[in-house]
């Protein structure tokens, strides 16, 4: 009866290869409707789709133990592998075989990614490189790159002024140096609105963390995870004064030029 009011049938759990493909494949059908008409961006769209697959009408242990893995299999997917999901995503079509590639790609991915070691603390270096069998891929395109470094220097984010060239050709190769923050507020809401925008991957505060990307505004220490999810959290508690509104609408600018892929031509 309840269910007849609210107008829906059963919902299925998704056990099984089946069930993973069919989430994998609804999941897609999302994403063409909403991401690629630019209706939403793409992590408002992960963020939706992973709140409305969770729960179903099975009741037994095994079809709720398997539409769980299913589920947490595709809620890491889109999460964390952005780029991955966007190669295979923006075909208009997903059969099987390129369904199956996707997994592949993804569960094998940690093994195929270039292991770094972390730059020390103490000097901000990089020790001994070990490379797999295969390269390093940047997630982020040079000219993207170029403009997010134009813009650090506009808002003068960092203590360092950033050389364009020598960060895009850094990044190409996965070797990018420590900076210092000048602001962790300034730095935290910039990094948020890219990620928004779907600029930057979302989750970037795991990314500069596991890097030790940023030292703190103090020069103390290399900002972790917790600083950055805290700091980001006050920020959306406090209601933006003046300067943060036209940081904001700097920051705006180049998201739109990034959008459009047109670099900013420097004043003679």
């Amino acid at each position: 009866m309840r269910r007849a009011m609210r107008g829906a049938e059963p919902t299925p759990a998704q056990t099984g290869e089946k069930g993973l493909f069919r989430l994998v494949k609804q999941a897609h059908e999302t994403y063409s409707s909403e991401v690629l008409t630019r209706k939403k961006s793409y992590r408002r769209f992960v963020l939706d789709f992973i709140h409305s697959k969770q729960y179903h009408d099975a009741t037994d242990a095994w079809s709720k133990n398997e539409h769980q893995k299913n589920y947490c299999i595709v809620s890491e997917l889109l999460e964390n592998h952005e780029k991955l999901v966007c190669q295979y995503f923006n075909e208009a079509t997903l059969n099987e075989s390129q369904i199956k590639k996707l997994l592949d790609a993804f569960n094998t991915f940690e093994y195929r990614q270039t292991v770094l070691s972390e730059p020390t603390p103490e000097n901000g270096r990089q020790s001994k490189s070990y490379t797999s069998s295969v390269p390093y891929e940047p997630l982020i395109d040079s000219e993207t790159i170029g403009l997010i470094a134009q813009l650090v220097n506009e808002v003068n984010l960092f203590t360092e002024k950033l050389d364009i060239e020598d960060v895009i050709a850094r990044y190409k190769k996965g070797i990018l140096s420590p900076v210092t923050s000048k602001n962790n507020a300034r730095l935290v809401l910039l990094l948020d609105q890219l990620s928004i925008h779907g600029v930057i991957p979302y989750d970037w505060q795991s990314i500069i963390a596991k890097k030790r990307l940023i030292r703190s505004s103090s020069g103390r220490k290399f900002l972790n995870q917790h600083d950055l999810s805290s700091t980001l959290n006050r920020i959306k508690d406090t209601q933006p004064g003046v300067f943060e509104k036209r940081f904001i609408k700097t920051i705006d600018r180049y998201i739109n030029q990034i959008k459009g892929k047109k670099i900013e031509q420097k004043k003679p």
